[in-house]
């Protein structure tokens, strides 16, 4: 039968969209690259710009210099006009949860704290917030604030990964849909908060002596990709400094994810990282830091709900950390060894199409802010090695590298949220699995995770003068 005229105008119709359907699947998605990381140009180049840290890593031996600093970075929620300079804000959402509650008040309120270091005239600065993590545009305030008193490869930045409090301070899709909208007039409070805050931090140095451990701390901290086969970095690491005045200040890292507190609330809280900052300033202990540590693949384990659970967690964490504090042995003599790179990254390969397909680079970069530079950081100090990371890295790639280093004598602190952020950083073998970890937030392909533990390696091999 002879088809009519208008029946072939629709069938080329349909035909040229199917077309440029399939034309379209192809130009936005692309297969997932599997080349060999270390045949890659961007390998190349990280480990040339590696090279060139390490041979002019700070190394200092001397005595021991500190000052701390807190402030209470709680936004004021108002009725009416705003005032971000001081800090009021009549709409402002938290950041964790999917476009961020809009915040109506305060659970327990949020803070960002400082610790400086000098030995032999270097100064070095931890920083770190209740915050979710420190956002990029933060950092680069306060870089600008700070250019004429200490630069970005001084400053060591962390963050508690609280889901409950500000968002608004990351730009793009991404970032709206975590935090909600981008506001530069929040990122312009925040930077002057921290501006200040390392400022006073360098101001109240003293004379200090300083001690490392770590105690394991299993009942509080689970696997949360495959639970109880998988393996868990238990570690609660810690650092104490005390100032000649006695006043103390002790930095704790752990890997549990600060998620006890969900959707349903709607008011700032520090999670479980704030009540156990609180227990230890209120039994001895002048300032208390968390820095989350390895947290890309481990949850937190307690009892109770909701805020009684955070409480739980939190407040036994700091019997632990007490413990640990008790049977430190202080040094006043300080061996500081210290370094900073960049990091070449490949080319984005985010957001599960298939299981051989992901969106395209330039799809992805559409959705995600491109970042000036990426940072990553150590630090040695005794025989303690710190390394700082741009990511949120699995617990079971962090315990390969801690328990290297304690082979070789030294305690160790692995954190993430360093002034910029490359998602989730999990097992190769997990890459395939239908997970949050590895289909949503793992955003650089199924090597990204060998190649980043290669440099972090690296590092801590030059910061030792060891190989491990």
């Amino acid at each position: 039968m002879k088809t009519k005229k208008w029946q072939r105008r629709l069938i080329r119709v349909f035909g040229t969209l199917l077309l440029l359907l399939m034309l379209l699947f192809y130009v936005s998605t692309s297969t997932i690259d599997t080349t060999p990381y270390f045949k890659t140009l961007y390998y190349k180049s990280s480990i040339e710009k590696m090279d060139s840290a390490i041979k002019n890593k700070v190394e200092v031996n001397g005595p021991l210099l500190a000052g701390f600093a807190s402030t209470n970075i709680t936004p004021k929620v108002v009725e009416g006009l705003s005032k971000p300079e001081n800090g009021e804000f009549n709409t402002i959402k938290m950041a964790g949860f999917g476009d961020g509650q809009i915040a109506v008040g305060v659970h327990d309120s949020i803070f960002a704290k400082a610790v400086a270091l000098e030995v032999d005239g270097k100064e070095i600065v931890f920083v770190s917030a209740d915050m979710i993590l420190i956002p990029e545009a933060v950092v680069l305030e306060i870089e600008h604030s700070l250019k004429n008193r200490v630069s970005r490869k001084q400053l060591f930045f962390g963050a508690t990964h609280t889901h409950s409090s500000i968002g608004n301070c990351i730009p793009g899709f991404v970032g709206k849909s975590f935090g909600g909208d981008f506001q530069p007039e929040v990122v312009a409070w925040l930077g002057n908060k921290f501006t200040q805050l390392i400022l006073q931090a360098l101001e109240n140095k003293r004379p200090a002596k300083i001690s490392s451990g770590y105690k394991h701390v299993p009942n509080l901290v689970r696997n949360r990709i495959i639970g109880e086969p998988g393996r868990l970095n238990d570690k609660l690491s810690m650092l104490s400094i005390v100032q000649d005045n006695g006043q103390n200040a002790a930095i704790a890292i752990y890997a549990a994810h600060a998620t006890t507190i969900a959707t349903w609330n709607d008011k700032y809280s520090g999670d479980y990282p704030g009540y156990f900052q609180r227990s230890l300033e209120e039994n001895g202990v002048d300032l208390a830091l968390f820095f989350a540590g390895t947290v890309g693949s481990h949850s937190n384990k307690g009892e109770g709900e909701k805020f009684e659970k955070a409480k739980y967690i939190g407040e036994a964490l700091a019997d632990s950390a007490k413990v640990l504090l008790n049977n430190m042995v202080y040094d006043s003599t300080l061996i500081m060894a210290s370094m900073t790179t960049e990091l070449e990254i490949p080319k984005l390969q985010a957001f599960y199409v298939s299981k051989r397909r992901r969106l395209s680079a330039f799809m992805g970069n559409q959705l995600l802010t491109k970042m000036k530079s990426i940072y990553l950081q150590g630090i040695k100090l005794n025989d303690f090695v710190w390394i700082a990371m741009p990511y949120e890295l699995s617990g079971e790639y962090g315990i390969d590298l801690k328990n290297a280093l304690e082979l070789k004598g030294y305690n160790s602190a692995l954190t993430s949220f360093n002034g910029q952020y490359l998602g989730y950083i999990v097992p190769q073998k997990y890459y395939y699995y239908d997970t949050y970890e590895a289909r949503l937030m793992g955003w650089y392909g199924p090597s990204m995770g060998d190649y980043l533990m290669e440099l972090n390696f690296k590092m801590a091999n030059a910061l030792t003068n060891t190989r491990l």
